[in-house]
C-alpha cells in the first residue's frame, strides 16, 4: 500500500497540467480528497506546504477552491498554482511540522499536522562500481512503517537515470540492483535520496485523503565507474 500511494502521488504531481479542472462549488464537498505534502529540498533549503483538491479520489478530476473555501499552513494561506493546479507556500530553511487546515464551502473545517522525518546520506565513496549492487546507507532514523525511501541515480548520460525504493521497516540502506547500476554511464553523476512519511491523515472527507512529510536530502556527486 505504501509503494502504490508512493507512486500514484508522484504520477499525479507529473499529470496535473494535462487534467481536467473543475470548480470545488460543483460538488458535493463530502466528495473532496484532499492531499497534503510538507516538502523539505536541501539543496535549496527551502520547504514547499502544498495542497490539493480532487474529486472522489487521489485520482480523480482536480478541483480549485471556490470561495469562501480556503487551507493554510500554520496560519498562513496557501496561494493556488493555476499552472499546476495545486496549492503552495514556501518557507526558508526547514520547517519540520505544522498543520494544514483546509474549510470547504459549507464552513466546514478539517486541520492535519504533517511531520518531516529527517534524512541524509551514510558514508557514501566518492567512486562507484557499475558493475555490483550498490548499498547506499542513510542517517536519521530507521524506517518506520508508512514511510518509503527512494534514490535516484543519474549519470551523465541522456536517459540513463536509474531508480530504487525500499518500505522494509526497520531498514537504515537501501539496495540499487547490479542490473540498474550497470545502466548508468560511466564518469560523473548525482545520488538523490529521499524519505517519504506518510500516515493516515487525522480528518478527512468521505473520499478520504493522503499527506506526507517529505525531506529529500544534499545531492551527492560521485564518479560511476
Amino acid at each position: 500500500m505504501r509503494y502504490t500511494i508512493f507512486v500514484l502521488s508522484l504520477l499525479i504531481i507529473l499529470a496535473t497540467t494535462s487534467c481536467q479542472r473543475e470548480s470545488s462549488a460543483d460538488v458535493n464537498q463530502d466528495r473532496i480528497f484532499t492531499h497534503y505534502e510538507l516538502f523539505y529540498h536541501a539543496d535549496e533549503d527551502i520547504t514547499y506546504a502544498r495542497a490539493w483538491f480532487r474529486f472522489g479520489s487521489i485520482t480523480g478530476t482536480q478541483l480549485e477552491l471556490a470561495a469562501p473555501s480556503e487551507v493554510s499552513f500554520d496560519g498562513d494561506k496557501l496561494a493556488f498554482n493555476k499552472l499546476l493546479a495545486f496549492y503552495e507556500k514556501k518557507y526558508p530553511g526547514l520547517k519540520t511540522s505544522g498543520i494544514f487546515r483546509w474549510e470547504d464551502t459549507e464552513g466546514k473545517s478539517f486541520e492535519n499536522t504533517i511531520v518531516i522525518n529527517s534524512i541524509d546520506f551514510g558514508a557514501v565513496p566518492d567512486s562507484v562500481a557499475r558493475n555490483v549492487a550498490f548499498s547506499i546507507p542513510w542517517t536519521g532514523a530507521a524506517l518506520g512503517t508508512d514511510e518509503v525511501v527512494g534514490v535516484w541515480i543519474n549519470g551523465e548520460n541522456e536517459g540513463d537515470a536509474q531508480a530504487a525504493i525500499t518500505i522494509e521497516t526497520g531498514a537504515t540502506a537501501l539496495i540499487v540492483p547490479a542490473d540498474k547500476m550497470g545502466k548508468v554511464g560511466a564518469g560523473p553523476g548525482k545520488i538523490y535520496l529521499e524519505r517519504r512519511s506518510s500516515p493516515a491523515l487525522a480528518e478527512v472527507t468521505g473520499a478520504g485523503g493522503y499527506g506526507a512529510g517529505i525531506h529529500r536530502a544534499k545531492s551527492k556527486n560521485v564518479v560511476f565507474k
